[in-house]
């Protein structure tokens, strides 16, 4: 069951919804269009209890003749939904699966004689600083052609193991499939192998006459699944570069030189090393060369790191010292016993990774300001700190420096620490550190920008999903000559992974 994350709310019609949250023109005609997808988009009543620590509440329209019966017949103009599924599992479709699955959850169940012929979640769209960004492309808009991509042999791109969708690229056309899951389930694994035979079946694809693309990441379960199928030829692509090709592959510009820039949480790098800050420079055409990074940190624990926080601050806070380290169980920042045992991890490199991972330094930001208790979904502690920047107005940035190719968090972190022991708002130290990331993205980009003679910066990665830092880069860069570029029909999340990695069978 879901703890903490928000739900979703269909209201009646248009009008409820302008009750419900502030609706732009791009929201209202996305909200209305015939996809209805989940529109997010800033709250004007409080629902704690359906969205906590945020000030933001997705909303949907009727879809469906029951929907319309529903309310036609005296339900109220608000509605709370949510998929039939358990946390991060995919949601059943069949009778049987259902009443097996959750019985100990739902109070009733309606059932039909029509079966339904593939599962599909419900998309969701945000309206941003840079206009409407697609979270999870699903029902009304998948399976759909996003791209043209000029390769001759049929291609199947398997995605990441998070947010997994593939994407198959037949006569030119790249055809995405809805939004899959974590492939760490089982049920979600049969979920993608279903896809996958739905989608080659669909266009009557021989899976012999495939080429398949897949993540680097020798230990995915959709890698795993590549190196099992009888296919023509195989390649492996890396996680970052995939990000970036993503935004060119929707532009059609394979030729195009840029500087990207892909931060997330986690994604197998080139040296075996968990990446997730990453830059580039160059095309799909003549490759994408790693050009910069954000500081290397140690994280503890691996992917336990990415539920606590914590524990992650105890890799990125460990250059600073012991005595930094020994005061962060005191006040004000009261961190957890968890928090001296992944320290010691640290102190002793055991089980310790090395990463760049921009998602858990956000996360280590979360910890400094107040989020020391374990997350209950994927990107929690980041989004928390996000909403807290936002109660705040516009504060003097902290340092984020770039230089020779490192963009180096160290500072920011020692002032985040200061601030607090001075009493300053969590809230303006929050809101100075977003500003103080996007100047040092900025300054990165301007000086790669130069080195390489690149027009044009892509921006991609679960972590510009944060609409405070993607608006404070596209204010502290515009007035420049550089273009910007970010995902408009795919995720920037993992969910468009497989749109890169399809480009990408391109190059080379």
């Amino acid at each position: 069951f879901r703890k903490e994350q928000p739900f979703a709310v269909m209201v009646r019609d248009v009008d409820v919804a302008h009750g419900v949250i502030e609706l732009s023109a791009d929201a209202e005609t996305l909200l209305a269009s015939s996809a209805r997808p989940i529109v997010v988009a800033p709250r004007r009543v409080v629902l704690d209890g359906v969205a906590p620590d945020t000030s933001e509440l997705g909303v949907m329209l009727p879809y469906t003749p029951l929907h319309h019966m529903l309310f036609v017949h005296g339900a109220p103009d608000r509605l709370v939904m949510t998929s039939a599924n358990r946390s991060s599992e995919p949601i059943a479709y069949h009778d049987d699966d259902a009443l097996g699955r959750l019985s100990g959850i739902a109070d009733a169940f309606l059932a039909g004689e029509r079966p339904i012929a593939r599962r599909v979640d419900d998309s969701v769209v945000r309206i941003g600083a840079a206009g409407p960004v697609i979270l999870r492309r699903a029902r009304g808009y998948s399976p759909g052609v996003v791209a043209r991509i000029p390769l001759s042999q049929p291609t199947l791109a398997l995605g990441g193991d998070l947010k997994n969708t593939v994407t198959l690229v037949i006569n030119g056309d790249a055809v995405m499939s809805q939004h899959i899951g974590d492939l760490s389930h089982y049920s979600a694994m049969e979920s993608f192998r279903e896809t996958v035979a739905d989608l080659t079946s669909m266009y009557a694809v021989d899976v012999e006459s495939l080429q398949v693309v897949h993540d680097l990441h020798p230990e995915y379960a959709s890698t795993m699944f590549a190196l099992g199928l009888s296919c023509s030829n195989r390649r492996a692509v890396q996680h970052h570069r995939a990000h970036i090709a993503s935004v060119l592959a929707e532009r059609g510009a394979f030729d195009e030189r840029v500087i990207g820039v892909a931060f997330d949480g986690t994604g197998y790098g080139d040296d075996g090393t968990i990446w997730g800050g990453e830059f580039f420079a160059g095309s799909i055409a003549d490759g994408l060369k790693r050009v910069g990074h954000l500081r290397a940190a140690r994280l503890p624990g691996g992917d336990a790191a990415a539920r606590h926080p914590v524990q992650a601050a105890a890799g990125f806070l460990a250059d600073l010292g012991t005595d930094t380290v020994q005061a962060m169980t005191s006040s004000p920042f009261h961190f957890p016993e968890r928090f001296l045992r992944a320290s010691e991890l640290v102190k002793k490199d055991v089980r310790c990774f090395s990463t760049t991972s921009a998602g858990r330094l956000f996360d280590t930001a979360a910890a400094l300001l107040g989020f020391t208790r374990e997350t209950t979904f994927e990107g929690q502690a980041a989004i928390w700190l996000e909403q807290l920047a936002r109660t705040a107005p516009r504060a003097d940035a902290l340092s984020v420096p770039f230089s020779a190719g490192e963009l180096d968090f160290l500072p920011a972190m020692v002032a985040i620490i200061e601030a607090r022991r001075r009493g300053s708002p969590p809230a303006t130290i929050a809101r100075a550190f977003h500003l103080g990331m996007a100047r040092g993205i900025c300054e990165a980009i301007g000086v790669l920008a130069e080195e390489h003679d690149a027009p044009t910066a892509v921006l991609s990665g679960g972590v510009f999903q944060n609409d405070l830092l993607l608006s404070d880069v596209l204010e502290e860069i515009a007035g420049g000559n550089l273009r910007i570029w970010i995902n408009r029909a795919v995720p920037p999340n993992d969910g468009g992974l497989s749109l890169g990695q399809a480009a990408l069978a391109l190059c080379g």
